[in-house]
């Protein structure tokens, strides 16, 4: 009994455990003593664990016992984390610890680890293990039963190494030097074993020694460039690209509100146009509203364009803007037998109407206007590219992002 309010004391490793907590009045006591001497009068209000001490579960593949578990805290308490203390009369303890919904599962090592405690890389049971942090570690918490003398007023400082899914933790104080190494449990295992409700920690936080799971699978996306590579050259190779209309009109103002014609051409199977028109303009502007039309079908293919070319020079010096030449682009028309018929509207159908009277020749604006037949199109494969390497980007960003929320956890303590 507790010999501080009589409250039952429940031992369930009698023989191994040193302290124990009263269930009433969570006094810490030293139950290897005969007189139960109390190492800590009556602490704080009762602070209930996710997992209640008499819980059971299997992990790894062996039965355990909640015999017990502490609440820490790093120095400053910014950062919390439960320590459940896990027994097996055939396999000793373990410490499955809590971080704000990250699990792992802690044993002590029998042995010395070489470098323990210094920054850098060290070597333990065959893993390399990369220098993670450095701070305190604070108990602020005791419950149920120990193999040591446990109580709130212990503090030890703590390095902190890391192999993910792997995590090394080397405790000293002044009295003894402990390492252990810890491996990562899934949120879901854990649930699971002990029929806890799930909570699955979120995206943004990283566990400490969490595999990192944006693995950017470049092997995978390099496979998929050649092949659509491969595609795009079959595609260039294959194309008949041919040239089957070219024209050059002389536009003047008598060409206001008339309908041009190309020459009739030929397709003999199904393919893409594509339509380029070039003209050298001199501040002045072309618009020109074409209609490839089936002659056997009376099948028609809208197509507009607009150009436009104006240069001067001002107190920053010489400026020009737009451009004379503009290509567009039909999707697969039928075979058959096409002409372009062209409505042009132009700067230069605003001329003086005396023009039209006078002697003189008119002002003349040269458009040529080129049609070519089963082109190789690059969009398609270009837009492929972009999102075959977005996705690796993607990838390596949320892993660069995962990184940095994993070690803003680590770092020396001041």
């Amino acid at each position: 009994a507790c010999p501080n309010c009589g409250g039952a004391v429940t031992l369930r490793a009698a023989g191994q455990s040193i302290t124990a907590t009263c269930s009433q009045c969570s006094s810490v006591i030293d139950v290897a003593d005969e007189n139960l001497r109390i190492i800590e009068a009556a602490q704080s209000a009762m602070q209930q664990s996710d997992i209640p001490i008499g819980a059971r579960a299997r992990l790894k593949d062996i039965e355990w016992e909640v015999v017990g578990y502490m609440r820490r805290s790093d120095g400053p308490g910014d950062f919390r984390w439960t320590e459940h203390l896990l027994f097996n009369p055939y396999h000793g303890y373990r410490f499955l610890a809590e971080e704000y919904d990250h699990w792992t599962l802690v044993k002590m090592l029998n042995r010395d680890v070489p470098g323990a405690g210094r920054e850098g890389w060290i070597d333990a049971n065959g893993r390399s293990y990369q220098f993670f942090g450095r701070g305190f570690a604070r108990t602020t918490y005791v419950a149920g039963e120990f193999f040591w003398r446990a109580s709130t007023s212990d503090v030890t400082a703590v390095t902190d190494y890391i192999a993910p899914p792997y995590r090394l933790m080397v405790e000293r104080n002044d009295e003894e030097i402990i390492v252990s190494e810890g491996e990562y449990l899934d949120a879901r295992l854990v649930a699971a074993a002990f029929k806890l409700p799930l909570r699955v920690p979120s995206s943004s936080s990283a566990g400490v020694s969490q595999v990192n799971p944006y693995k950017p699978s470049f092997t995978i996306v390099a496979l998929a460039v050649v092949a659509a590579t491969m595609l795009q050259g079959t595609l260039l190779a294959i194309s008949a690209n041919a040239l089957v209309n070219s024209q050059t009109y002389n536009l003047t103002a008598a060409d206001k509100n008339k309908t041009l014609s190309s020459g009739t051409f030929r397709l003999n199977r199904s393919g893409n146009i594509e339509i380029e028109t070039t003209s050298y303009l001199s501040n002045d502007w072309l618009e020109l509203d074409m209609a490839l039309v089936n002659i056997d079908t009376n099948q028609s293919y809208s197509v507009f364009q607009s150009l436009e070319h104006y240069s001067g020079t001002d107190s920053d010096g010489r400026w020009e803007e737009g451009g004379n030449s503009e290509t567009s682009l039909l999707p697969p028309v039928p075979p058959g037998t096409y002409k372009l018929l062209i409505e042009p509207d132009a700067g230069l159908f605003s001329k003086p109407s005396s023009l039209l009277s006078s002697s003189a020749p008119l002002p003349a604006q040269p458009v040529t206007i080129t049609i070519k037949y089963d082109v190789p199109v690059w969009s398609n494969y270009l837009i492929a590219m972009a999102l075959l390497l977005a996705v690796p980007a993607i990838s390596l960003i949320r892993r660069m992002m995962f990184e940095k929320s994993r070690w803003e956890k680590g770092g020396v303590a001041e």
